[in-house]
C-alpha cells in the first residue's frame, strides 16, 4: 500500500463478478474492473454486508497503528467510483430488430396491393374493351329468338294433365315422337293436327334419337334430324311398348330419363308431354309380355320421369280404357290395334290435356 496526502489506493482482486454480469473490457492491457458495489446489494454478497456495519464497540475504540481494515474497506469502497456495467443483450435486440422488419414488410405488401389491385383491373377492362367478343372465347352466342320456357311454379308434375278446353291451333308447332301405334294412329287415318309425325316400327327409348323413320309426309328422316333441323314448341313422346318385354323394367326408366336430357339439350324452349301407354283388350289379344298390369308399371314409371324432369304427363291409357280397366272394344278389331274411332278417341284425349304454363304461374 502507497500512503498519498489525500487518498489511500491499493489493488484489490474482487475475484470472480457475480452471477448475471458481463465485464467491460476498458482496456485490453489493463485489469479487468467490475462497477460492483457490495453495499448496494447484499443479498448476492451478504457476508460482504459487515463492511458497512461496525459494531458500536469497534467505534469507540481507537487503534495506534491507525483506521481499522473494516474501516480502510468502507471508506474505499465509498470513494472509489467504478465505471458502469454495460449489459449487452444481444438476443432481445435481435427480436426487435426481427419485429420491426415484419412489420415494415407486411405494410409494405399492403400498400402494394392497394396499388396493384385497381391497377391490374383497369388493365383486365382495357383489354376487354378492345377485344371483341366472338364465339371463339364465350361460346355461342344466344339467340333473340329462344327463351328457355318458364316451368310453372304451382303445377303438380306427379298428376296426369287435367282437362283443357283444347284448340287444334295449339299443335301446330308441335311434334310427336312414337312407337309402332303411332304408325296407325295419324298417318294411317289422318287424325290430329300435330306439324310433324315422326315415328317406327321397333323404335324405343334407347334407340330412338338413333332411329331411322318416316315422318307422316313419307320421306325418310332421322329423329335427331328432325328435333334439329328447327324449333318447335311442344314434343310429344309416346314410347313404351315395344320395351314391356325387357327383363329389367327400371332400365327403362333410367333410359327415358337420359332421352329427356339430350331432347332438353336439342330442343331447350319446347314444352315436353309425355304419353301414357294405352291399355291392351285381353279378352281379345293374349301375349306373354304385353299386359295391363305390366303396361300400368310402365305407365307409373313415365309418371315419375315426369314428375323428376318437371315436365307433363298424359295418361292415354285412362282416356282410352273402359269401365275394367282394359281397352275399350269399340277401339279396336284385335285387342292391340286401334281403330279409327280408338284414333279418333285418342287424338281428342290428347287435344283436351293440354297445360297452359301462364295459368300456373300466380
Amino acid at each position: 500500500m502507497e500512503n498519498d496526502e489525500n487518498k489511500s489506493i491499493f489493488t484489490f482482486d474482487p475475484g470472480e463478478p457475480p452471477e448475471g454480469f458481463i465485464a467491460v473490457e476498458e482496456n485490453a492491457e489493463e485489469d479487468v474492473v467490475f462497477d460492483w458495489d457490495p453495499t448496494y446489494d447484499a443479498g448476492i454478497y451478504p457476508e460482504m454486508s459487515d463492511l458497512n456495519s461496525v459494531s458500536e464497540e469497534d467505534e469507540g475504540t481507537e487503534s495506534d497503528a491507525g483506521p481499522s481494515f473494516l474501516e480502510r474497506c468502507r471508506d474505499f469502497f465509498r470513494s472509489v467510483k467504478l465505471p458502469s456495467v454495460k449489459v449487452q443483450l444481444p438476443a432481445m435486440k435481435s427480436i426487435f430488430k426481427n419485429k420491426y422488419v415484419i412489420r415494415r414488410a407486411v405494410a409494405l405488401a399492403l400498400i402494394a396491393l392497394l396499388i396493384l389491385v385497381p391497377a391490374v383491373s383497369l388493365i383486365i377492362r382495357a383489354v376487354r374493351n378492345g377485344k371483341p367478343v366472338t364465339t371463339e372465347n364465350v361460346g355461342p352466342l344466344p339467340s333473340d329468338e329462344v327463351a328457355v320456357h318458364r316451368v310453372p311454379v304451382y303445377y303438380d308434375y306427379g298428376k296426369p294433365a287435367p282437362e283443357s278446353p283444347g284448340s287444334t291451333g295449339y299443335f301446330n308447332d308441335a311434334v310427336i315422337v312414337g312407337d309402332t301405334r303411332l304408325v296407325q294412329l295419324l298417318p294411317t287415318y289422318g287424325i290430329g293436327s300435330f306439324q310433324k309425325v315422326l315415328y317406327g316400327t321397333a323404335v324405343s327409348v334407347s334407340n330412338v334419337l338413333e332411329y331411322d323413320n318416316v315422318n307422316a309426309d313419307g320421306e325418310p328422316e332421322t329423329f335427331i334430324s328432325a328435333l334439329t333441323g328447327k324449333q318447335y314448341g311442344k314434343i310429344y313422346i309416346c314410347l313404351g311398348l315395344n320395351e314391356l318385354g325387357w327383363a329389367y323394367p327400371e332400365v327403362f326408366e333410367e333410359d327415358y330419363r337420359t332421352l329427356i336430357t339430350q331432347i332438353r339439350s336439342i330442343q331447350p324452349t319446347a314444352l315436353i308431354y309425355l304419353l301414357a301407354i294405352v291399355p291392351v283388350n285381353e279378352a281379345q289379344f293374349d301375349n306373354d309380355y304385353i299386359y295391363n298390369t305390366r303396361i300400368q308399371q310402365y305407365n307409373s314409371m313415365i309418371l315419375s320421369v315426369a314428375e323428376s324432369n318437371r315436365i307433363y304427363y298424359v295418361d292415354c291409357y285412362a282416356g282410352m280404357a273402359d269401365a275394367s280397366g282394359a281397352l275399350n272394344p269399340s277401339y279396336t278389331s284385335d285387342g292391340f290395334y286401334i281403330n279409327e274411332t280408338g284414333a279418333e278417341a285418342w287424338w281428342n284425349y290428347i287435344a283436351s290435356h293440354t297445360v297452359d304454363p301462364e295459368v300456373y304461374e300466380n
